[in-house]
């Protein structure tokens, strides 16, 4: 059962930790023989040759790209460029870094003129060509190619690019929808409920500098609801960790939200589902809010595997475009001992793939984010991206009546995140004792 914008998620999925790093394997295999893999391999390794061999004829020492600058007196972007393609172990990971035409014609005069042979240039020019032709029969286009060579290189690499694109993306969105966050943060805490074989969990989520560009633009801070696993609605019974005040349901943590407080309308959704909307009075920086709510409910989980729940963690949607997003997991220190969670992301290609998308791995997005583990309590929750998040973590342990300093935390920090996805942090649900 998955419960959205609530506590945590469990799923009915293959118990394994490397799931979605087993599909993506499998899927390169399938395409290892391609005639784009084999074509890209051959003619970045070409590459690769002929310009190491022309740079070895500069007659200067050239270890590194600032020597190449000073040797040939070009662009430091460009040599910088030319000495990682020439350099690479993995030719194919530097296929993103092969600089343009122009730039190549520009950094081969400069090679004649300081005397490096004829041959050499023109072995190196044949191999650029050679390259920009595959880029036109498989891609169309350089910046297509990128894309498409970057699943192929590092996970460095791809990252690199990854973050561009994304960052492209959220200018565009932020254009288009009117709206913008500076962080999207989720954060939920698990520990042992009375029965010990279920999980009692309360989570805190919310919005750091939420704003309009637009006046005409909604404002969602929240969409709560619950389902099953095949998409059924349930009911969910949630303890606000302040009492609610006012006809929308939220319960807000006003001590962490801006001031003045937001005012606020519930808004029936599909599905059964309440959406909570900030009535803005303003747009731009000025009139930015920042609003954060917390639920805690008892028994909201399984503790231990089972057939119908088989891996467990915490799961924040994206459908506001944001600068940053951070999913943070506690886990008292009982609960299981220390566990290795995994990043996930699946793309909302529908709006109501959360559910969906854990189960079908054709949903998931290729992501090179990973978890990391602060350490244990509140105080280890500090980011430059939530202003006093330590100290509201504190607060949230005191309201809730637990001891923050027995959790351990996990993080997952994702800068200008896809919109619209889910990111699920998960790791496999153990065995019950003495079974």
């Amino acid at each position: 059962m998955d419960y959205s914008q609530a506590c945590a998620w469990t799923l009915d999925c293959p118990r394994v930790s490397c799931y979605g790093e087993n599909m993506a394997l499998t899927n390169s295999e399938k395409q290892a023989d391609s005639p784009f893999n084999k074509d890209v391999a051959r003619c970045l390794t070409r590459l690769r040759s002929e310009l190491s061999e022309l740079i070895a004829a500069v007659p200067s020492d050239v270890m590194r790209g600032a020597d190449l600058h000073r040797a040939l007196r070009i662009d430091r972007k460009l040599s910088w460029k030319v000495f990682k393609v020439a350099n690479s172990p993995n030719p194919v990971a530097a296929g993103p870094h092969v600089p343009s035409p122009t730039n190549l014609r520009s950094f081969f005069r400069a090679a004649t003129k300081q005397g490096v042979p004829a041959d050499l240039i023109e072995a190196a020019s044949r191999a650029a060509d050679d390259f920009e032709e595959v880029v036109a029969r498989h891609a169309g286009d350089r910046a297509t190619f990128d894309s498409m060579v970057s699943a192929l290189g590092s996970n460095e690499t791809a990252e690199q690019l990854d973050l561009v694109h994304r960052r492209l993306a959220f200018r565009g969105q932020r254009h288009i929808l009117g709206i913008q966050a500076k962080t999207q943060l989720k954060l939920v805490a698990l520990q042992p409920s009375d029965d010990t074989t279920m999980l009692d969990g309360f989570r805190v989520e919310g919005y750091i500098g939420l704003r309009q560009l637009r006046g005409s633009a909604p404002l969602i801070i929240s969409h709560s609801g619950a389902y099953n696993d095949d998409g059924s609605v349930v009911e969910v019974h949630r303890e606000p960790l302040e009492p609610v005040r006012g006809s929308h349901g939220l319960a807000l943590l006003r001590e962490f939200c801006s001031k003045p407080l937001p005012e606020l309308r519930a808004v029936e959704a599909k599905h059964g589902f309440l959406d909570g909307e900030i009535l803005s009075r303003d747009v731009g920086i000025r009139a930015a809010v920042t609003c954060m709510e917390g639920h805690k409910r008892r028994r909201a989980l399984d503790r231990y595997y089972t057939e119908g729940n088989r891996v467990s963690g915490s799961v924040v949607t994206v459908r506001t475009p944001c600068e940053v997003v951070i999913l943070d997991l506690m886990l008292r220190e009982d609960t299981y001992g220390p566990v290795t969670p995994t990043v996930f992301v699946h793309a909302e290609y529908a709006g109501v793939m959360l559910w969906e998308g854990l189960i079908h791995e054709r949903y998931f997005l290729p992501v090179h984010h990973t978890v990391s583990y602060l350490g244990k309590g509140p105080s280890v929750l500090h980011s430059p991206d939530v202003p006093r998040y330590a100290e509201m973590g504190r607060y949230v342990f005191e309201r809730a009546g637990w001891d923050g300093e027995r959790f351990d935390v996990y993080r997952c920090r994702i800068e200008y995140p896809v919109m619209p996805s889910s990111i699920a942090v998960r790791f496999d649900l153990p065995e019950a004792p003495g079974e």
